[in-house]
């Protein structure tokens, strides 16, 4: 593991992530407003929409080359966005030319899943129908990676057009029932996140549905014609053992093709931090959405 890793590793068992993540669940706060427009300095162009009275901030830099990326961010569901998320937004947006929509999806305990699902399908309709010259991609992280999969399988049965052209999953919550048996063996060097703290997330967003729901756990819906998914995933996350599930589930899927990078002995959504690793990831996803 390199220094910055290291630093940031121990930095995080410092502040008790764990413990304050749960906490978060438990009360989350609101309003953070961070995709206001006075959080971007000049050399970006913002628009902004509501859907179902939800707000859609679409980013922009200098020369965007027509690739749109709707962004779904983590936090189990329950917690806002990061600025971790709008810094790897801009970074997308000023030098890699992508178009990027953040979606400011409905989250629990106010809402469960049912609403959200019905927020984010009629959020891809408006960004798809307002911008008919781009090129779509779906990009997700944490819970948000998960949500951006479970659209996705969503979008391939309704036959919804035009279908994203790739995928691009960061440290993805594939199954709200938490059932892989190797769970408790990367719980310890995973300084983020809980079992507990999921299994009590998990709750509150699938309002008592059955959690191995597809659209709640899209481990478990059909993988075949979701074309090419990139996915960045830690060895010391609680959420490497469904990665590498669904990298075996998608080898045996007809339309489809995974590619995972695994960051060996990094963190959840390690992508985020600013780490050396992280550094390398924005290059190799405009690779990828230009591949």
């Amino acid at each position: 593991m390199s220094t910055t890793t290291d630093i940031a590793h121990t930095l995080l068992k410092l502040t008790k992530v764990k413990e304050f993540a749960t906490k978060q669940y438990q009360n989350p706060s609101r309003g953070n407003a961070l995709m206001d427009a006075k959080h971007f300095k000049s050399g970006y162009t913002l628009e902004m929409c509501e859907v179902m009275g939800k707000k859609i901030t679409t980013v922009s830099g200098p020369d965007p080359d027509g690739r749109h990326l709707l962004f779904f961010h983590g936090g189990s569901y329950v917690v806002e966005a990061s600025i971790l998320h709008r810094r790897f937004l801009q970074v997308l947006a000023k030098e890699y030319h992508l178009t990027i929509s953040f979606i400011d999806y409905p989250l629990a305990p106010e809402n469960t899943f049912r609403t959200t699902k019905a927020m984010v399908i009629a959020s891809y309709q408006k960004i798809t129908s307002t911008y008919p010259d781009h090129t779509f991609f779906l990009f997700g992280d944490s819970a948000g990676g998960g949500l951006a999969l479970a659209l996705l399988q969503v979008l391939r049965e309704e036959g919804m057009q035009p279908f994203p052209r790739k995928t691009v999953l960061c440290s993805p919550w594939l199954d709200l029932s938490l059932q892989n048996k190797h769970l408790p063996d990367y719980e310890e060097d995973d300084p983020v996140l809980s079992v507990e703290g999921l299994k009590y997330a998990a709750q509150l967003y699938s309002g008592g549905e059955d959690l191995s729901t597809p659209f709640l756990s899209p481990i478990f819906g059909n993988m075949d014609n979701l074309g090419e998914i990139l996915l960045f995933v830690g060895t010391h996350e609680i959420l490497f053992p469904d990665c590498l599930v669904l990298q075996e589930t998608i080898k045996k899927a007809k339309g489809s093709s995974l590619t995972m990078m695994i960051g060996q002995d990094l963190m959840h959504d390690w992508v985020l931090f600013p780490t050396k690793e992280a550094k390398e990831v924005p290059p190799q996803i405009d690779a990828f959405l230009h591949r």
